[in-house]
């Protein structure tokens, strides 16, 4: 008795056909996934980083107001659209330690706007006017300089953490307004 491979395969092939292109349709969708996550990853990091540049550019121009004693400051809450926007990517598209670490960026830019706040009058949303004799500069300049690290290293974790950023990259900004911090 002879058995014939052909009548077994017949009605089986189909089966193995169709099983084939659906692991092959899972294999290609998957990559397709992780290549337009790592992407959107990419341009979310980027827009973080530009964004966290903008406010270092606040910070020393604060900074300098600071030092002239001057009656009023910049406010950098308008500067955080896309950190306040896209707070639920944040988790999906970077690592745990940048999201620590651009969170903390954010609530210390926060607390020490609260505390601005507490003794200037707010101005269409952009200054914080204020009497400089109700002022502690010497504490503003102090919180100004330890946000402006908290940034950095923001910043430096986010580039390393997302790799090579070159057409956007901050790290001109971050070595130029390093000086806030080393006074």
């Amino acid at each position: 008795m002879s058995i014939s491979y052909g009548n077994l395969l017949g009605p089986v092939m189909p089966v193995l056909l169709m099983l084939g292109i659906v692991v092959a349709n899972h294999v290609i969708a998957g990559n397709r996934s992780d290549k337009k996550a790592a992407s959107e990853s990419l341009r979310f990091s980027a827009a973080l980083l530009a964004e966290l540049g903008a406010m270092l550019d606040l910070y020393k121009i604060n900074l300098d107001l600071i030092d002239k004693k001057a009656n009023y400051l910049l406010s950098t809450r308008t500067m955080i659209a896309v950190y306040k926007s896209n707070l639920s990517r944040l988790t999906v598209l970077l690592e745990d330690g940048v999201i620590r670490d651009i969170v903390d960026a954010f609530a210390e830019n926060e607390r020490m706007e609260s505390q601005v706040a507490a003794y200037s009058n707010l101005k269409c949303n952009l200054t914080y006017q204020f009497s400089p004799a109700d002022v502690n500069f010497d504490e503003w300049n102090r919180m100004y300089r330890q946000a402006a690290q908290r940034i950095i290293q923001a910043c430096q974790k986010l580039e390393h953490g997302t790799g090579p950023i070159d057409a956007i990259s901050s790290r001109g900004r971050i070595a130029s307004l390093s000086w806030a911090v080393a006074k």
